[in-house]
């Protein structure tokens, strides 16, 4: 038997649940014959394979087998003895962690539940290993699978029509997608979707069946007595519905718990927790804080809660609503504020503890009073229980015992402690609209020791969030208070009650301070930035490019692991979410900071994607999903590196990429090949990259929309993109973006002698201009636009480098600089006030975020000569610091949840602070002056 030499549990995981699975099917295979099978573990599952035999089939009939974590080995061991006798490739869940994951309640639902799947070589083989395989685990447990059809009712082998190695499609965004050819030539996506379906051409597997879909059913009754008009959400643990009651005629709530869901090592599911809610309902029902409990009851296996529908908004809904009209006015908050205060207070005074306590659980009802609508993990004061928590709204102690590590069995949880806590959290959310853990702090786990500094501890920055937010500065104390990292010094309820009502109180003759109060209503409120600490920018420095080092996996298909919120996956040799964005992060920090073991990364990485460079099936020509920021990224690489053949290599792939496209904008289109042609020519002299831009900037002029006079380029709606039909303003996708690229190949052409090719490209840049300054709408000094051609302008805050003003300024100031004239500068300068007039609502993001909008004060400092803009763009940084999490002793500036991509993760983020602490040009952006000669023609 061969395995994989690297091990698929996580660097110094040698427990026993990691190696469970893997220990199992070695030891079936040995026992029955399958020593020279092949075992692959990787990060998520592991492969197993007969000898001599590859899975040759593209798509057809597969099968999933489910499991909980407690049944996981059994199923394995069990169903391994029959592919292993039937010689079966298969693949399962490389751990119980995985496996866990897989069951999880919010995992996607058409992909949860598939612990092992098999890959049978034709459908007389699919036949038998299911009539085998459902034999052999009858009688074990494991959640049902909703995008496939059970063997028979109550199985836990399932089947479904879909991908074994078939083609990837990648789309005009970029993305990967899995698509099947039939025998017609037909093509069929294969979606991994809640519902059974399989293409026209496959036949259904079993004769004595029918493959048809149920007909549609009457509406739904549930329990006798409900029926279902409309789901609220669906979830991988079962959906909420609205119900008639028709025993009252009454409109209700119905919670849905799927068996086997959520399942835990001490053999409980989501069905116990739905127990224990309705039992919490029951105990809480004299308090009048929550709804009223009708019926738990079940039908064929799952369990369902019908309760009281309460009526009303919930709170998450409200403060969004009122952070729409400026925030909640003052005699409002203070009265919400006190009611929410109550409802914790009345709760713990009956002795319970609500662990989740967050705006979602709370609705306020016509009349402004509040229940608690979810009280899923409610307990009695002081009992065991496995952790449970929301993000954002936890207490450092209780994020501090993990969710995973401990969900097998009940420990001791946190008090009522931790729910002022959170109570302190949901406040602040309530009267900013803002990210929840400015207030509870950027770092998860038990380390806490950036809780007392003001780096990571965004309490120490209520008062400056409140200049910018003024119904927060009469309740910073109190949330202050609530949300101390001890325990044992946060604010009682009583003591907050009294705080309220009295002299220090919102309403109190001491309210406010001179740092927190709200500024004068005349007055437009302003944010006041973090003071900047450079040492304190080195040590994300240091440890972020570390973290990239550490991190690298040039043995896998991605270089870098992706973000583990759920994102379409991507060309892993792209810039925004690819490994080229990393490798031109290193290059850079390679190039300022002399760091040789930099050289190293940079150079192993090169190798990577050098290797990849035409693997993809059709070249992209946008700058940032497509391949043109892979030439760029790869000829700096080479061109530090000294490697001449690997530099070739790279502007090869930017002589191959189309010249006509869809779009073309900068992040999937013509603007953003043309615009790496024209780094590329300044760095080589080559006339046909030169050519190259100028064919694109051509074809672009002939996709413009003239349309009263203004210059836009929409995306044509042929294109295979989600973009398809846009018309916007921004940098991104719009007007903004195309017209830097045209502008500087203006600039190109003037240098040049192409004196036609300059005044056509400048005139159409300074059209995009002008534009620009129709379209503007400019309140309290900050200049905003539509998010679409021909719609209202966006007036809230906005820190964009993709569709919002900073990436829009990015390119006014650059036409400023080629004309002289004012207006943009002006405009460009109301775009910066904008930007950095709410840098605490904004992620820390190249694209998205603080910096993407640091780059552009970083423009507007080196154009203007400026040296306030520099300041801010230091004031941003500051906020970024802030924001940063730990991990392993490092000081990171994104999480695992944004990954080390170049777009909102950490890659991006760095590049911003390595300029800032460095210096250097703008990333993904032709550094020359431009000729304002040529651009006023």
């Amino acid at each position: 038997m061969t395995s994989n030499p690297h091990p698929a549990a996580p660097p110094g995981d040698v427990s026993a649940d990691s190696l469970l699975l893997l220990d199992v099917a070695r030891a079936v295979l040995s026992r029955s014959g399958g020593q020279r099978w092949t075992l692959q573990p990787t990060e998520s599952w592991c492969f197993v394979r007969p000898p001599g035999l590859a899975v040759r089939r593209k798509h057809g009939w597969k099968l999933h087998i489910s499991a909980t974590p407690l049944s996981a080995a059994l199923v394995l061991a069990r169903s391994a003895e029959v592919l292993t006798r039937r010689s079966a490739s298969f693949k399962f869940a490389v751990d119980l962690e995985r496996v866990s994951r897989l069951g999880d309640v919010w995992h996607d639902r058409g992909t949860g539940g598939k612990f092992i799947t098999v890959y049978p070589e034709d459908d007389d083989r699919f036949r038998v290993l299911a009539r085998e395989l459902d034999a052999a685990t009858a009688g074990l447990s494991g959640p049902r699978i909703l995008s496939d059809r059970p063997v028979r009712p109550g199985s836990l082998v399932f089947f479904r029509y879909g991908q074994f190695s078939g083609d990837m499609v990648l789309t005009d965004d970029g993305v990967l997608e899995p698509w099947m050819t039939g025998p017609d030539g037909s093509r069929v996506k294969d979606e991994r979707a809640a519902g059974f379906t399989f293409p026209p051409w496959a036949t259904y597997p079993f004769p004595d069946a029918s493959g048809s879909p149920a007909p549609a059913a009457a509406p739904v009754l549930l329990g006798g007595r409900f029926k279902v008009l409309r789901a609220v959400r669906h979830a991988n643990k079962g959906g909420v519905y609205r119900a008639l009651d028709e025993r009252t005629g009454l409109e209700v709530i119905v919670k849905h718990a799927r068996a086997h869901v959520g399942a835990r090592l001490d053999g409980t599911d989501v069905r116990d927790r739905l127990r224990d809610e309705a039992r919490m309902l029951e105990q809480l029902a004299p308090l009048g804080v929550t709804p009223e409990k009708l019926q738990l009851f079940e039908e064929q296996g799952d369990l369902f809660l019908a309760e009281e529908l309460v009526p009303g908004q919930p709170l998450h809904l409200w403060q969004s609503a009122r952070a729409r009209e400026g925030g909640p006015g003052a005699d409002e908050a203070a009265a919400m504020v006190a009611r929410l205060v109550t409802l914790v207070r009345t709760v713990h005074e009956a002795g319970f503890v609500i662990r989740d306590f967050k705006p979602h659980n709370v609705m306020v009802g016509p009349s402004g009073e509040l229940r608690l609508i979810d009280t899923e993990y409610v307990i009695e004061a002081g009992q065991d229980r496995a952790p449970a928590y929301t993000r954002g709204f936890a207490a450092p102690e209780v994020r501090a015992l993990g969710l995973r590590a401990s969900a097998a069995e009940s420990t001791e949880v946190a008090g009522p402690e931790a729910d002022r806590f959170s109570l302190g959290v949901v406040l602040f959310s309530l009267l900013t609209d803002l990210d929840p853990r400015w207030a509870a702090g950027w770092t998860d786990g038990a380390d806490g020791s950036d809780r007392d500094d003001r780096l990571g501890d965004g309490r120490r920055m209520l008062p400056l969030i409140a200049l910018a937010h003024p119904s927060l500065a009469p309740f910073g104390e109190l949330i202050d208070g609530l949300t101390r990292a001890d325990p044992g010094t946060r604010w009682t309820l009583p003591h907050a009650l009294a705080w309220l009502s009295g002299p220090n109180g919102p309403n109190g003759p001491n309210a406010g301070t001179p740092e927190t109060a709200a500024p004068a209503a005349a007055t437009p409120p302003r944010a006041a930035l973090p003071p900047y600490r450079p040492a304190a920018i080195d040590r994300l420095l240091d440890d972020g490019l570390a973290h990239l080092q550490r991190t690298m996996t040039p043995r896998r298909a991605t270089l870098w692991p992706a973000p583990e919120w759920n994102v379409p996956r991507s060309d892993p040799c792209n810039t925004w979410n690819g490994a080229a964005g990393v490798l031109a992060t290193l290059t850079h920090a390679a190039q300022a900071r002399g760091d040789t073991s930099l050289l190293t990364t940079v150079a192993e990485a090169a190798r990577w994607l050098d290797e990849r460079l035409f693997s993809a099936d059709r070249l992209l020509p946008g700058l940032c999903f497509g391949r043109s920021g892979t030439a760029w990224a790869l000829y700096d690489a080479a061109r530090l590196l000294g490697d001449t053949a690997m530099a070739d290599r790279a502007i090869a792939l930017a002589g191959r990429l189309p010249s006509r496209w869809p779009s073309p904008d900068v992040t999937h289109g013509l603007s953003g090949a043309g615009t790496a042609c024209l780094h590329l020519w300044q760095a080589t002299a080559d006339e046909s990259l030169l050519d190259a831009a100028f064919a694109r900037a051509d074809a672009v002029l002939d996709t413009a929309d003239r349309t009263d006079g203004d210059w836009t380029w929409p995306t044509s709606r042929a294109t295979d993109s989600v973009l398809a039909g846009a018309h916007t303003y921004g940098f991104a996708h719009g007007t903004a973006g195309v017209g830097a690229f045209l502008l500087a190949a203006a600039a190109a052409a003037e240098i040049c002698g192409h004196t036609g090719e300059a005044g056509r490209f400048a005139a159409a840049a300074v059209g995009a201009g002008d534009t620009l300054v129709r379209a503007a709408r400019v309140e309290d000094g900050r200049a905003a636009w539509p998010a679409e051609v021909g719609g209202e302008p966006q007036l809230r805050p906005s820190t964009q480098w993709c569709n919002g003003p900073a990436g829009i300024g990015t390119f006014l100031i650059r036409l400023w600089a080629a004309t002289g004239r004012q207006p943009f500068a002006d405009l460009a300068e109301q775009a910066a006030a904008a930007g950095v007039s709410d840098p605490w609502r904004a992620i820390a993001g190249a694209c998205c975020g603080n910096a993407g909008t640091g780059h552009f004060l970083l423009d507007l400092a080196e154009i203007t000569g400026e040296a306030r803009y520099r300041a801010q763009a230091e004031g941003l940084a500051a906020v970024i610091d802030a924001q940063h999490c730990a991990s392993d002793g490092l000081r990171l500036v994104a999480d695992a949840t944004s990954g080390s991509e170049y777009g909102n993760g950490a890659a991006g983020i760095l590049d911003f602070l390595l300029r800032l602490r460095h210096g250097g040009t703008r990333p993904w952006a032709v550094s020359w002056p431009p000729a304002p000669s040529t651009a006023e023609a």
